[in-house]
């Protein structure tokens, strides 16, 4: 009886493994001509800077590993910087549009190529190809967007080309008789300037999907050759034309710019990244229509520190600054939070007056074109909107110097780095003296997104407010120990002034008597 069960179970266990095999070997050896497909990584663009080419930016590639997958291999060379998943031709399953370069190819152009399903393979493959304008991949932009009202999907790329041009390139997706997608160009623009959706309501049955909505126009502005004026400019409209399918210029307006010191005009736009970056270190207020100044927005340029601030009202975001191009009237600048790696923002910065200039925001690599865009609009540099009694007294930003405190005690290196040894611990970090409105200030940033000892919570759950310190400097000399002494009052920078915390002064004393 016990040998009969042995056998039962054997020839259970014998069953179950040729069932295995059936089921698995007919994948392999019984559908001659189905392969098995293998993915390979999407890659978003790596920045770019005018003089060294490439820029390896540790956060613009962690990004990148959290990209989604493409649909296809791409052919020795091709190398990937953008890309788009959608039902683009409403059939049901998703296609996928893929720009990338091609290393091959002299000047390492850009192309556009279109990912269609099969039902018949249970496959993705290229169906299509398109050379387009941009040619600097740091600056593409990939998105999507009905212009033409129709309800056909229209893929748009943007970005800038080795002219230093602006460029967009659209392309309207559409179905023919057979069913099979058919892809058209109908925009290509390049100008020394700006490109813009101008985007119009359409009507409420549009919005039901009953009826078809009004196309948008494109605004393209630009340099005004005719004119001797470096900042004059002209607006050229371009209008959709449904029986060519294409872009068609519709009119022309001449905007007359500030009147600034010509040789002045051409230093800060002669294609210098670095010379525009100085002009625009600091703090800029966003200027209200009413050109009164509106001190509960503002943008701050850390050049030095390579970030971006942005505030408005309680609202405070920090960007690390990843690159800077040079445009015809100033520069474009991609950036990256500091806290979500895969939030990017670029920003298209015009020079618009000596004290002026104008900004366009980009967001989440999807140009967000709005006519009430938040940061959208001219700004004023705060040195010139506010008066004051004397200059500001130069201020080294970095020290060599060793202080006892009641934080720790804290070693501030020429480099920028400070180091913090308390109870055993050590926190390491970088920090900055600087000055604004005739006060010094230091920041203190630890590393690794970590907290310095004195951190608490000052804005709810903000992580950008909890990395952060900020302290009011006042410099003395001591009665005893000669050397430069401080006092520091932890504070928070507000467009109105300074928010002080009204905390216990820390004071640091020196180790040793340097000479600051």
């Amino acid at each position: 009886m016990k040998k009969t069960i042995v056998y039962i179970a054997v020839f259970a266990f014998l069953a179950a493994e040729l069932a295995v095999v059936l089921l698995v070997l007919p994948k392999y050896f019984f559908q001659p001509g189905q392969k098995e497909f293998t993915q390979t990584r999407y890659l978003r663009p790596v920045p770019q800077n005018d003089d060294a080419g490439i820029l390896n930016d540790e956060a613009e590639l962690a990004a990148a590993e959290e990209s989604e997958r493409i649909k296809v291999n791409l052919e020795n060379g091709e190398i990937a910087i953008a890309a788009l998943t959608e039902d683009f031709d409403k059939d049901g399953s998703e296609e996928q549009v893929i720009a990338y370069r091609n290393l091959l190819q002299e000047n390492n152009p850009i192309y556009l190529t279109y990912i269609d399903y099969s039902e018949d393979t249970k496959l993705y493959k290229r169906i299509w190809d398109a050379l387009v304008s941009a040619s600097r991949p740091g600056t593409v932009s990939l998105f999507t967007k009905d212009l033409t009202g129709d309800r056909s999907a229209c893929i748009i790329l943007t970005g800038m080309n080795e002219n230093g041009e602006h460029t967009m390139t659209a392309f309207r997706v559409t179905k023919n008789r057979e069913n099979n997608p058919v892809i058209n160009s109908i925009a290509d623009i390049k100008i020394e300037g700006t490109i813009s959706i101008i985007e119009t309501e359409r009507v409420q049955a549009y919005q039901l999907g009953f009826t078809h909505g009004a196309s948008f126009d494109i605004k393209g502005r630009g340099r005004d050759a005719t004119s001797s004026n470096e900042l004059d400019q002209i607006e050229i409209t371009y209008s959709y034309n449904s029986g060519l399918n294409r872009y068609v210029q519709n009119g022309i307006t001449r905007i007359p710019g500030a009147q600034i010191e010509t040789e002045r005009v051409r230093r800060l736009l002669r294609g210098n990244t670095a010379e525009f970056e100085q002009f625009i270190e600091g703090l800029w207020y966003r200027v209200a229509p009413d050109m009164s100044i509106n001190s509960n927005q503002y943008i701050y340029f850390d050049t030095a520190g390579r970030e971006l601030i942005f505030y408005d009202r309680n609202t405070q975001q920090v960007y690390t600054w990843l690159s800077s191009t040079s445009t015809r009237y100033g520069l474009y600048v991609s950036s990256q939070n500091i806290s979500v790696a895969t939030l990017r923002r670029v920003m298209d910065i015009e020079l618009e007056a000596i004290d002026s200039i104008r900004v366009k925001v980009f967001e989440d690599v999807r140009m967000k074109i709005d006519l009430g865009a938040m940061w959208d609009g001219s700004y004023r540099k705060s040195s010139l909107s506010k008066k004051t009694a004397d200059p500001a007294p130069a201020v080294t930003a970095y020290i060599a110097a060793a202080y006892n405190s009641s934080l720790g005690d804290i070693v501030f290196s020429s480099n920028g780095a400070y180091e913090i040894k308390t109870s055993g611990l050590i926190q390491r970090g970088r920090y900055t003296f600087f000055m604004l409105d005739n006060d010094e200030y230091l920041e203190l940033l630890p590393e690794d997104g970590g907290v310095s000892p004195k951190t608490r919570s000052t804005g709810g759950d903000d992580p950008e407010n909890s990395r952060r310190e900020v302290y009011r400097v006042t410099r003395f000399r001591g009665d005893e120990n000669p050397g430069v002494y401080f006092s520091l009052r932890r504070v928070r920078l507000s467009t109105s002034g300074v928010q002080d915390f009204y905390e216990d002064p820390v004071i640091f004393t020196p180790m040793e008597s340097p000479a600051l």
